[in-house]
């Protein structure tokens, strides 16, 4: 992608709670940032998962740093803790704020969306905003306020189909884009031509989004 070359890659190692160090990764244009997305994985979808990775391709070339995530539950084998993730998230963005930036955007992707809310909210001085890829019913159950929020789901989602979809929806306090056929995974099931085809779907409103942040 254009842009892409002139890049900065950082580590960003936090200590857990739960006694392992997790390996967080900064990345964005080589001149730095002031817009900040924060990405928050699913429990068996990665930032360098399909729609998280070019998501975070299309964001730095934007003009966006991009911090890919990780839970400590993922290297124990633990349960999953929802307090526990939001710690880990926050410790890493802690360490990167001192960056300077003036505006952050959180990208939660199914489990993640989980604490997204209560991240945004703790980080209210840096205008937050929320991009929800393929959420979970607990997110959809609480509004979200004045928060500026995007949720890109498929039809094809059992999480489409919950009644606490068609409620959030009803509610209309978030931006929504539904793409016709794709699972929780931003799939098409058993046709991965089509599934990889169905990536700008999922991608471009996403970067319109951020656009509109950072013209907020």
């Amino acid at each position: 992608m254009e842009g892409l070359s002139l890049v900065r890659i950082e580590a960003v190692p936090t200590p857990s709670g739960s006694g392992v160090t997790i390996q967080n990764r900064l990345m964005g244009p080589e001149g730095g940032s002031d817009k900040l997305l924060v990405m928050l994985p699913g429990n068996n979808y990665s930032c360098d998962a399909p729609a998280f990775f070019y998501l975070k391709q299309a964001a730095v070339a934007a003009g966006w740093d991009a911090l890919s995530t990780a839970y400590a539950f993922q290297q124990t084998g633990a349960d999953v803790d929802g307090p526990a993730m939001l710690a880990d998230v926050r410790a890493a963005v802690d360490k990167v704020l001192p960056n300077g930036y003036k505006q952050i955007c959180i990208a939660a992707k199914s489990l993640g969306s989980a604490i997204a809310l209560p991240l945004a909210r703790s980080l209210s001085a840096y205008r937050p905003s929320l991009l929800i890829l393929t959420p979970v019913p607990a997110f959809l159950q609480e509004p979200v306020g004045e928060l500026h929020t995007l949720v890109v789901i498929g039809t094809d989602d059992p999480v489409y189909h919950m009644p606490e979809c068609a409620a959030a929806r009803e509610r209309a306090d978030a931006e929504w884009v539904v793409i016709p056929d794709l699972d929780h995974g931003f799939n098409m099931k058993g046709n991965w031509e089509r599934s990889v085809a169905a990536l700008p779907q999922v991608i471009a409103p996403c970067l319109r989004f951020l656009s509109a942040q950072s013209g907020a």
